[in-house]
């Protein structure tokens, strides 16, 4: 002490001798968050099979393999991520007790997960709470649309239902036909649906005739009475939202009865892999769908190795929900990187606009509503030798223009 005290100190040299330990304290408090002492823990919450109409687990296929890149490539840096995961509904108030008690046990920083669209707001809601964000990937994503009233720690990673809606107006509007058809499910957003398809298609394309529109039930035993109504009326376009379970219950019906000779069939799922997988060779050419992530048409290098390696991991193709664990996982690292911290409160702040690169090119997260603004296609199917199951083909790409009616 005596000799820090000695003349060696002048009065100029002690306060850059308090800013040299404050950059060293700065560094090591840096280093400290870039390089954190235990695994970055994710809670990956997904439903039941029942809920499901493909493979088991494709998004959670898909985020275990962004975490295995993330913590080779990351590693040597320190940074290592680790999945809790969760199976449930997460509606019923048991169930979200259940998993804030998980939260606070395994100390999880961060919420994901493919889930009922009625468990969203209150999973929301729970994650908000905690501070932390919450990347959802909903079940049946196509009637999913935002309200506006969710929390703000909720992040859509997932293609509009508004994109596919204008893509495919905008893309039917366009075939050389003039009696339309519409058939959808007899629900809300069937019936929205309904509305916004006969007004745009009237402003694209003033001379369409409607010539019919049914609201299908929940359960239809035989579609084949549905399908001999459209042909008719002597539609020339039908237009309709199905799904990807009854799609190809309604295809094969229509097919044996010839339909698919007489009319321009537009279905919005149809280019789902999950539909284009169930039906297999059964799926009738020239049917045109919808696609946010036509892997077979893209050309970048995170595409092929992103299918190459879940092939390998799964041995079957990536559905987009398994794209959407992936993405959601580098959405999460990108926030960090650009916060320089891992508190899920910093994190939060900047997902808001965040834009990163995926194996559909660059994805952008919007900050006034925290939709992914994710790119699709529309085509029609045909076969090719390479893949057991049709494959949409003369894709024209819609971008985030598309997004809203």
């Amino acid at each position: 002490m005596k000799a820090f005290h000695s003349g060696k100190w002048g009065k100029k040299e002690i306060p850059l001798l308090a800013i040299r330990f404050s950059i060293l304290f700065f560094f090591s408090l840096f280093f400290s968050l870039a390089h954190p002492a235990e695994p970055v823990k994710i809670g990956l919450l997904t439903s039941p099979q029942a809920f499901h109409s493909g493979p088991a687990n494709p998004y959670l296929r898909g985020a275990e393999m962004a975490v295995a890149e993330v913590n080779a490539r990351e590693g040597k840096k320190g940074v290592q991520l680790l999945l809790v995961l969760r199976e449930g509904l997460y509606i019923q108030r048991k169930d979200l007790n259940e998993l804030r008690e998980l939260i606070w046990e395994e100390r999880i920083q961060f919420l994901m997960g493919e889930v009922l669209k009625e468990a969203i707001h209150g999973i929301s809601k729970l994650a908000q709470e905690q501070r932390m964000p919450f990347l959802v990937f909903p079940i049946e994503f196509i009637e999913a649309a935002s309200t506006g009233a969710e929390p703000s720690n909720l992040f859509w990673i997932s293609p509009a239902p508004e994109a596919f809606q204008r893509a495919a107006v905008r893309t039917a509007a366009q075939f050389p036909k003039k009696r339309f058809y519409l058939l959808t499910r007899d629900s809300g957003f069937g019936r929205n649906w309904a509305k916004y398809f006969w007004e745009e298609l009237k402003k694209l394309k003033p001379e369409a005739m409607p010539v019919g529109e049914f609201f299908l039930p929940w359960k239809v035993d035989d579609y084949s009475p549905y399908v001999q109504s459209i042909l008719s009326t002597k539609a020339e376009v039908c237009v309709s939202h199905l799904g990807v379970r009854e799609w190809p219950r309604f295809a094969k019906s229509a097919k044996k009865l010839g339909y698919f000779r007489q009319i321009i069939h537009f279905e919005l799922e149809n280019g789902a892999l999950e539909s284009l997988a169930a039906s297999k060779k059964d799926t009738p050419e020239g049917v045109w769908g919808v696609s946010a992530f036509p892997f077979w048409a893209l050309g970048w290098k995170e595409t092929h190795e992103f299918v190459a390696k879940y092939r390998k991991k799964t041995g079957s193709y990536p559905s987009l929900d398994a794209l959407s664990g992936y993405v959601s996982i580098y959405a999460l690292l990108e926030a960090m990187k650009k916060a320089g911290s891992m508190d899920s409160q910093r994190v939060m702040g900047t997902l808001e606009g965040l834009t990163f690169r995926t194996p559909v090119g660059l994805l952008a997260i919007r900050p006034s509503d925290h939709r992914a603004l994710w790119p699709i296609w529309c085509g029609s199917t045909k076969f090719i030798s390479k893949y057991p199951f049709a494959i949409l083909e003369d894709l024209k790409a819609f971008g985030p223009d598309s997004f809203f009616p």
